[in-house]
């Protein structure tokens, strides 16, 4: 098992505890020191109070887990547009405002994620929500102005209903959407 392997099997249980989401994590040693990175959110606000807890919960257990008595960790917040780079990153953003590219499309949509499951998304679109596979994501970002209600710009658009993603209806059954 890697470094950031067993790190992350270590942190993500205590981080939970605290309040905190491990985004990311990376470990590597160059010239005899070590480096690892965290990336941290919580639902709450991830300023400097959520970065120094996180790096007093993560420090002691680095330290044991890598045996380096003198690690340099840096710990940090993902930022108010972070890119979503697969689906654990999805399911820690679960009820948050992205803006997606969906391959075969030129424009970007607003959306608020509303689920992750079995390699599917649950999204909000100003038009109803969706479900589709990761695979159908070319590009995402977070996007804090598509945490509220969305409007016009969250529209799916250049879509017929042949190429659209199956729409899931509240009731659970999967329908074409039109516009």
């Amino acid at each position: 098992m890697q470094d950031s392997e067993r790190l992350l099997e270590r942190l993500e249980p205590l981080l939970a505890e605290a309040g905190l989401a491990l985004v990311e994590l990376a470990a590597g040693r160059s010239g005899g020191s070590l480096r690892v990175r965290m990336t941290i959110y919580s639902p709450g606000g991830t300023g400097t109070d959520e970065c120094a807890k996180a790096h007093r919960i993560a420090y002691p257990v680095v330290e044991e887990v890598l045996g380096s008595p003198e690690p340099e960790l840096e710990v940090s917040s993902p930022g108010i547009d972070r890119i979503l780079r697969g689906p654990r990153e999805w399911a820690v953003f679960v009820g948050k405002g992205v803006r997606v590219l969906f391959r075969d499309e030129a424009e970007w949509v607003k959306a608020r994620i509303e689920g992750v499951e079995g390699g599917r998304l649950r999204l909000a679109l100003a038009d109803g929500p969706i479900e589709v596979g990761f695979e159908d994501v070319a590009k995402a970002r977070l996007d804090s102005s598509a945490d509220g209600p969305l409007g016009k710009g969250g529209r799916l658009r250049g879509r017929d209903s042949a190429n659209r993603p199956a729409r899931t209806s509240g009731a659970g059954d999967n329908t074409e959407g039109g516009d």
